[in-house]
């Protein structure tokens, strides 16, 4: 089952980034909606909604938030296992806020990641009915696994290999677990809650008022709209917020449609569509069968050499030394010679090109473009450019010193187009271009 819900991307140079989703009133999960406004949890986009017509506008803030997959390319050991633990983690503990894993948006284009907290978020549609599927959260973890990759050749297999058989995240988490360093490792008594820090017990014992009062403070989710109608009461302060789900016929009646259906996100059993041998499975199957069993030594399985493959080959390989032709879409220098005189950007249709700053503890490039890393001012990951159907457009992913277009700042993760002799500035270094369209 596809995403159902349209979600539809909206920004402006006040409001920043956003997203709109608009579902009946009758299929809005109350339970869940109650409990993630008295207690919103960092792995979700926090959001307003209020009633129009008879339905629900969900309106998400995006915030400091940069899609996940901008952040395509190698990860380190360490950063590359809490990446997929903040992915999965969230889907499989969700259940303390009433949440169903059903009703995440599981959609790769609408997973954002926080480069600083270093934690994954995600959209959550309140809908008794639910959104997502087991082919859907497969699919996700497909195109998650393509664009991040490990530094460690072994464990990125695999993570491969996991995902290309019947999917389970409980066995995946156990197998990630297994390579975490001793000294690095979460202890094993206490289940830790990675949004707070805290065990589960000490989760489910926190009072309504504390809820109530932490629902109050962090960031603004109003995006200045009127107050919305409430369509729960609001507790007075202290008072215990207790929900019986068995009480919520409808509710009762789609959660066991589910169960007898034998479906489970992610159990990795559910029914699962076939395409004639042609599903994603398949294909990524034929992308790594040759060098896994190259990199784990199997040549009896192998029947011709198989290419090596350096994966910094795959970037596109543009330095402040590079020469690089004239002419092409791409980023014009203004300014004196200190500083790269062009930077082309030769992406297709629905691809992007990152730009940042060489980072010399990674000790290789990670970005499509970098500056030399004495450009303190650009940040390691900086902004991305991205080409769509209806031209090029490039994002701010909440750099330190932040993008300029036209001398103006643009708020970060806010998409603004690209026209040629558009004025563009990576920080306050001097980094300033001019935007050509070959």
């Amino acid at each position: 089952m596809s995403l159902n819900y349209e979600i539809k991307s909206k920004s402006d140079f006040l409001t920043g980034s956003y997203l709109v989703i608009v579902i009946e009133e009758n299929e809005l999960d109350k339970h869940a909606l109650h409990t993630i406004q008295a207690d919103c949890p960092d792995f979700i986009l926090p959001f307003h909604y209020k009633r129009i017509n008879g339905a629900i506008e969900l309106v998400y803030k995006i915030g400091t938030k940069s899609k996940l997959l901008y952040f395509s390319g190698d990860f380190a050991h360490k950063e590359y296992i809490e990446l997929w633990q903040s992915l999965l983690t969230p889907l499989l503990e969700c259940g303390d806020w009433f949440m169903d894993p059903s009703s995440f948006a599981l959609d790769a284009e609408y997973i954002y990641y926080d480069k600083n907290k270093k934690i994954v978020s995600y959209v959550y549609i309140p809908t008794i009915n639910g959104c997502s599927d087991y082919d859907a959260f497969h699919e996700m973890a497909v195109e998650v696994s393509k664009k991040m990759t490990a530094t460690d050749v072994v464990l990125e297999n695999k993570v491969l290999r996991s995902i290309i058989k019947d999917f389970n995240p409980e066995e995946f988490l156990k197998m990630l677990k297994e390579h975490i360093p001793e000294k690095e490792a979460l202890p094993s008594s206490a289940c830790v809650d990675q949004t707070r820090g805290q065990t589960r017990n000490e989760r489910q014992n926190e009072s309504t008022a504390d809820r109530s009062n932490k629902s109050t403070q962090g960031d603004d989710t109003s995006f200045g709209f009127e107050e919305s109608e409430s369509l729960i009461p609001e507790p007075d302060v202290g008072e215990d917020i207790t929900i019986d789900l068995q009480s919520d016929v409808k509710y009762e009646q789609s959660r066991k449609e589910r169960e007898k259906g034998g479906y489970r996100v992610f159990s990795g059993r559910g029914k699962r569509k076939k395409a004639n041998g042609n599903n994603v499975e398949n294909n990524l199957k034929q992308e790594v069968d040759l060098p896994v069993n190259e990199l784990l030594q199997e040549p009896n399985q192998l029947t011709t050499p198989a290419p090596v493959v350096n994966k910094q080959d795959e970037l596109i390989e543009i330095t402040q030394d590079t020469l690089v032709t004239p002419d092409g879409t791409g980023l014009r220098y203004v300014g004196s010679s200190h500083l790269p005189q062009f930077i082309e950007v030769k992406i297709a249709e629905g691809e992007i090109f990152t730009i940042g700053r060489f980072d010399a503890a990674a000790g290789k490039q990670q970005s499509s473009f970098e500056f030399d890393k004495k450009t303190k001012a650009v940040s390691r990951r900086h902004a991305v450019i991205e080409r769509q159907t209806d031209g090029y457009k490039i994002v701010d992913l909440s750099s330190s010193a932040g993008t300029f277009v036209n001398d103006r700042k643009i708020p970060p993760n806010t998409p603004f187009g690209l026209e040629a002799g558009i004025r563009v500035s990576f920080g306050n270094c001097g980094a300033n271009y001019v935007w050509e369209v070959s």
